[in-house]
């Protein structure tokens, strides 16, 4: 049997008998693959075929003609007009017996590009394969450009990244910020600190490949450590596991929660001071009055002729009741908002006049004062006789602290300009036994004090903190001095 281009055709038993394991092979196909009978009708088509022409979906099937196809791709925009031209020449080429195969590119809507060939079987049909043309220059020049662009990406990325491997640690990339921050070490073990801490972050890795903002001490490219936050995944990479690892310099970002805490501690402290203030105001008016009648009757008592005894007895009455006025009017200056003259005023002024005052009541051969004021010193804007009280106040701590203890015997008073800023800081530090840690945040609070009875009201320091804030200024005490008692003093610059 032929067909109308004199091919054989196969008998219809065998062509029956071999449809069915001809469609179930060429459905395994990944190419698109149609046959075609002598008569050029389609027997059978893949799911890839399919796939590919289902825009046209009811002219594809079996018994559609082949003329009807290539109408219907082309109306369809599935192939163009050219390339429909192109098949209907080789399929005649192909009837005519002047080819066995033919081979053409197509290109629908897209990138990719395909390329159809027909071929002759021997049934006296032809199959139309269709399989994509993978073009390995324009992959690989794809790949390159990727690899190029992933490359400036990761130069330009800010973040502090490297790769290592998780065996030995050695360095495979690492992020020109992270060459910044960690120096060129080629092991990551050279990023921690503490050896301990590497063990720990590879043990809290392991279970679930990744590891996030776990705390560590880092150690910078000269060397000095520095608190940071590491967060890191485990990846495959050639075969190999890697790390890769993103470590964040935290020194700033602890530095701003430590002056925020810093400033709620003060704003803390202001609130504390002004109610106690009040309360200390009202105490001091009730003893004002009951005081003076005692005042007043000691003095009396003293006139009388009296035995020795007596008035060794009246004596001892009026100087207790003197320290009790005292100690009351220290009360009232504390807690009464008094107005400030503020007027300008050098640093060295106040400071000479302070130690005026203290060497006035104080033993000279016991402390040694050391004043570093640079004579470039903008002046401050304060009420001076105030702020002569403070710093003698804060001498006069001093001494008492180092006398009673037996240890240290100087104080060094320092003052520098806070660059970008308004304000001078003036610093007092003794070499004496400073102050314990557990009660730092304790040493403003009113009527708190660790002298002996008889020797502190607890006063001194409140009323230090209530006149330099009432200034606009702040006082602190340095806790990380090692040794002694440093106090710095923030005074705001007067203005021209």
């Amino acid at each position: 049997m032929t067909n109308t281009h004199g091919m054989h055709v196969l008998p219809d038993e065998l062509a029956a008998t071999d449809a069915v394991p001809m469609r179930e092979a060429i459905d395994l196909m990944e190419e698109a693959v149609a046959f075609f009978d002598a008569d050029c009708r389609i027997s059978a088509t893949n799911a890839s075929f399919r796939t590919a022409y289902s825009a046209i979906a009811e002219y594809i099937r079996d018994g559609s003609s082949w003329e009807i196809f290539l109408l219907e791709a082309e109306r369809h925009g599935v192939m163009a007009s050219r390339v429909c031209q192109d098949l209907r020449l080789a399929e005649t080429m192909l009837g005519d017996g002047r080819s066995e195969h033919t081979r053409l590119e197509h290109r629908p809507e897209g990138t990719r590009t395909y390329e159809i060939r027909l071929r002759s079987t021997s049934n006296g049909g032809y199959a139309m394969i269709q399989a994509e043309v993978v073009d390995e220059r324009a992959r690989a020049e794809s790949d390159e450009l990727a690899e190029v662009l992933m490359s400036k990406v990761l130069e330009a990325c800010p973040a502090n990244l490297t790769m290592s491997r998780i065996g030995d640690g050695q360095i495979l990339y690492r992020t020109p910020a992270a060459t910044e921050l960690l120096g060129a070490a080629r092991n990551s073990r050279d990023h921690f600190a503490r050896v301990e801490e590497r063990a720990d972050f590879v043990t809290a890795l392991l279970p679930d490949a990744r590891v996030d903002d776990m705390r560590v001490t880092g150690r910078r490219r000269d060397g000095t450590e520095f608190p940071a936050s590491l967060s890191a995944r485990l990846i495959d990479y050639r075969g190999d596991e890697v790390v890769v690892a993103n470590m964040i310099d935290l020194t700033d970002e602890l530095a701003l929660q430590a002056e925020l805490e810093r400033q709620k501690d003060l704003a803390f402290q202001s609130e504390k001071m002004s109610a106690l203030g009040e309360l200390l105001a009202s105490v001091a008016h009730e003893l004002n009055n009951p005081l003076s009648v005692v005042v007043g009757n000691a003095t009396m008592l003293s006139e009388e002729e009296l035995s020795d005894a007596a008035l060794r007895r009246v004596g001892k009455l009026s100087d207790a009741a003197d320290r009790c006025v005292r100690i009351v009017r220290t009360f009232l200056s504390m807690a009464r908002e008094q107005p400030l003259n503020l007027a300008p005023a050098t640093l060295p002024d106040l400071v000479e006049t302070a130690i005026d005052a203290f060497h006035s009541h104080s033993d000279d051969t016991f402390t040694k004062i050391e004043v570093t004021l640079p004579p470039s010193l903008p002046m401050v804007s304060v009420d001076d006789i105030q702020m002569v009280q403070v710093i003698l106040n804060i001498l006069t701590n001093a001494e008492q602290a180092m006398s009673d203890a037996g240890i240290g015997g100087s104080v060094r008073i320092a003052g520098a300009r806070h660059s970008g800023t308004d304000f001078v800081r003036l610093t007092l530090s003794d070499n004496g036994p400073g102050i314990p840690t557990q009660i730092h945040g304790r040493i403003f609070d009113p009527l708190f004090t660790t002298k002996s009875k008889g020797k502190g009201t607890g006063v001194g320091l409140a009323f230090c903190h209530r006149v330099v804030s009432a200034h606009g200024g702040s006082i602190q005490l340095d806790r990380n001095t090692a040794t002694g008692a440093t106090f710095h003093i923030d005074l705001p610059v007067a203005q021209d």
